[in-house]
């Protein structure tokens, strides 16, 4: 019989599978067989049954998983916009295939409400009996109890790439990605959690959940900062006690330079110049007028000041003055709201970092920043929480007895990505300040060393490390989108089940049947990778399938 007519009734063998098993749709020439097809006809039976695949001909590939992870601190501007001008090198070797993306901030609880969904239970002082919201404004004391869950609805919505998307929807799927990295600017918290953003996502079990087992994932981020995960508050569900004595808040004007400008930036290994406009604080105490032109020396400092933290620039085309509001919490500066009459702006002293200050305008100006007169003021909300340490928590890599018992976030990382992905399926992708590197470490940035030290434990084959200051991030991202396409490619999605799983593997060449080591493939849920068999044109696999 001649190979096409071969072809032709596998293919009809095919699709009888594929009305029967909704695994199947949308995925023509796929070449699965079965010597049971009655089999699929069975209702809580499982009959052992063996399936075969022409590789040249698989569509069923496992699917590919990207988060990214992004700092939004306030020194993230100009990195972000790199990120973004060479996330093609990531994204465009991924064209063809069935990929999700999933971009979240390094900001943790409480301040992110866009990742993650809070709800709050209230609970009398002695945590013993549940209360309503209202009754609570009754009392003094009480505690809350906040669940913590991955959004429902991500930030970008969803970003799915698909086999068969055209190119026009391929470009829409770029524009969303890189306005996504850009869009989530540089209000979030200065405490940057990579580990616990990545831990969340990795040990979700919802029905919501971004990863499944089986994947080919790839994790990026993107930080200045060192991680700052707190086991204790990398969390699921806590309590905290809480009062209805008011939050203290001092606001003061911030005097600083507005400067338009271009600023050198890369993509895909090219220089290019970009216009922004970019806040310098001034230093100290200083009269300006706000509107008004900066002052030639203050426009020399302030590109001092840029070109130290590894700004290249050129073409300054305006400077102007301005004041922003910048906040303080009273009980970081030594007002808790305990003592009513109590002010900071002018007739007590705040202690910062253990060092007491006339005022409020003394202590800014003396920091390095300049406070406008006259523009501080003291502040309350309704109510606060008594203390940062949760009575109780329940952690989120809790499942993982070992690492939870170290409270080691790498160990926990590393181990989940292995039960998820397999010991290949995945690679991370770290843009870090390294430890050492030739730029200067800007205010308000760090080494990344618990990024180096993961990238290390996870090794060259799953990890990658570049540092900020090699602005050209293409040559890395092209690698990550390469390794996980390889690894898709090497894999085959299987129609188990309930009760039924994998029980052997044969490589069949020229009528030469070959039985596979275990060592020869690994299964992660129903994705099977072949890592040692080399295949050849006109090779056959056949799945053994039966019941546990």
């Amino acid at each position: 019989m001649k190979r096409e007519q071969k072809l032709g009734i596998i293919g009809l063998i095919a699709v009888s599978v594929f009305l029967v098993s909704p695994i199947f749709q949308n995925c023509a020439k796929v070449n699965y067989q079965t010597t049971d097809p009655a089999a699929f006809q069975k209702t809580n039976v499982v009959a052992p049954r063996k399936i075969t695949v022409d590789p040249s001909f698989n569509q069923q590939k496992a699917d590919l998983r990207v988060l990214i992870v992004v700092d939004d601190s306030y020194t993230m501007s100009q990195s972000q916009t790199q990120l973004s001008n060479a996330i093609d090198s990531l994204l465009n070797p991924l064209f063809g295939h069935n990929v999700e993306f999933k971009i979240v901030s390094t900001s943790g609880v409480p301040s992110n409400e866009v990742d993650f969904t809070i709800t709050n239970k209230f609970y009398n002082e002695a945590g013993d009996l549940e209360l309503t919201e209202e009754q609570t404004r009754s009392l003094t004391n009480f505690q809350i109890e906040k669940n913590i869950v991955n959004s429902k609805n991500n930030r970008h919505g969803l970003l799915k790439l698909f086999r068969n998307s055209t190119q026009s929807q391929f470009n829409t799927l770029k524009t969303q990605v890189k306005s996504t990295i850009t869009g989530l600017g540089v209000g979030g918290s200065d405490a940057e959690e990579g580990f616990c953003a990545i831990a969340r996502q990795l040990y979700d079990s919802s029905s919501n959940k971004f990863f499944k087992a089986g994947d080919k994932a790839a994790i990026l981020l993107l930080s200045d900062e060192n991680d700052t995960t707190v086991f204790n508050k990398c969390v699921s569900r806590y309590r905290v006690r809480a009062s209805t004595k008011p939050i203290v808040y001092y606001n003061y004007g911030q005097q600083r330079m507005k400067l338009n400008l271009e600023v050198q930036l890369q993509r895909d290994g090219l220089n290019y110049w970009q216009v922004m406009t970019l806040p310098v604080p001034l230093g100290g105490a200083q009269t300006i007028t706000v509107g008004a032109v900066c002052s030639a020396s203050h426009q020399a400092s302030a590109l001092t000041q840029l070109q130290a933290q590894g700004y290249v620039v050129r073409n300054l085309t305006s400077c102007l003055y301005e004041v922003a509001t910048t906040t303080y919490y009273g009980a970081e500066l030594g007002d808790d709201g305990t003592v009513a009459d109590k002010n900071l702006c002018t007739t007590h002293q705040p202690v910062y970092f253990g060092r007491n200050y006339t005022n409020l305008y003394v202590m800014v100006n003396s920091i390095g920043y300049s406070a406008a007169p006259g523009t501080c003021v003291k502040t309350y909300s309704t109510s606060s929480t008594l203390n940062d340490i949760p009575l109780e928590f329940d952690s989120i890599i809790r499942s993982d007895i070992t690492a939870y018992t170290a409270q080691d976030f790498m160990m926990a990382l590393q181990t989940k990505s292995q039960q998820l992905f397999g010991n290949t399926g995945f690679t991370y992708g770290f843009l870090v300040r390294t430890n050492p590197e030739s730029c200067a470490l800007a205010t308000g940035q760090s080494y990344g060393v618990k990024y180096q030290e993961l990238n290390t434990l996870l090794g060259p084959e799953r990890s990658s490390l570049q540092s900020l200051c090699n602005t050209d991030f293409s040559g890395m991202l092209s690698r990550v989108s390469n390794f996980i396409i390889s690894e898709a490619n090497g894999s085959f999605v299987l129609p188990l089940q309930d009760g039924e799983e994998l029980k052997s593997v044969t490589l069949i060449r020229n009528s030469n049947r070959t039985l596979l080591q275990v060592s020869d493939y690994e299964v992660v849920g129903p994705a099977v990778t072949l890592l040692g068999a080399s295949l050849q044109a006109g090779d056959t696999i056949e799945f053994e399938l039966g019941p546990k």
